[in-house]
Order: C-alpha cells, then sequence, then structure tokens
C-alpha cells in the first residue's frame, strides 16, 4: 500500500494525546447521536487523523476499483511506523472490517 504520511507537526504525538484529543471530540455529541462526519474538528489532531482516514479511504477505493474481486493482501498487512497514522490506520480498518461483514450477513 501506498504509504500516507502525516505531517511533521504531528509525527511525535504519543497514542495517549492522540487518543485524549479523539475522546474529547466524541464526547462532544451525545451518546445516542451518531458523529456527524461533516464536521470540521477544531482540535488539529483530529483534523490530521481525520485527513489520513480519508486518504486511507481514497486509496483503499483504488485498490478495489483495480482488484475487482481479490483486494492485495499489503492492505491488511500494512503498518504506519508513526503513531498518528496507525490510529487513523486502525480506524479506517475497523471501518473496513465492519462494513465486510456487514456485506457477509446481507448475502
Amino acid at each position: 500500500m501506498k504509504t500516507i504520511q502525516t505531517q511533521s507537526e504531528f509525527k511525535a504525538l504519543s497514542e495517549d494525546e492522540i487518543v485524549k484529543a479523539l475522546d474529547e471530540f466524541e464526547n462532544l455529541f451525545p451518546e445516542d447521536e451518531e458523529l456527524d462526519v461533516d464536521v470540521e474538528p477544531e482540535n488539529p489532531i483530529v483534523a490530521e487523523v481525520a485527513r489520513l482516514i480519508s486518504e486511507y479511504t481514497n486509496r483503499f477505493d483504488d485498490y478495489c476499483e483495480k482488484a475487482e474481486d481479490e483486494l492485495p493482501e499489503e492492505i491488511f498487512n500494512y503498518e504506519p511506523e508513526v503513531m498518528i497514522e496507525r490510529v487513523a490506520y486502525e480506524i479506517f480498518m475497523d471501518a473496513v472490517h465492519d462494513a465486510m461483514q456487514e456485506e457477509d450477513e446481507a448475502e
């Protein structure tokens, strides 16, 4: 999978700092309400995670268009080196996994 990189100011963040920023953003929304994906986060860490997830999604869509029936194994084995990239990729892969399960259940 082609490397997607974070901006330099986010490279040294710890997982705790990233998770804290994401939790604070999530807490802005009532529990019974889904997160509004169109909301622009004020926290730059959350905005960068959202940008990375968007980049991973675009890359995945490109693979899906080219691969037809089978996805390259590298998508599932990809391990970003920088923590914020890892967190974003994990969120992205959780969404892919959920979508694949929903697709299997629908069949």
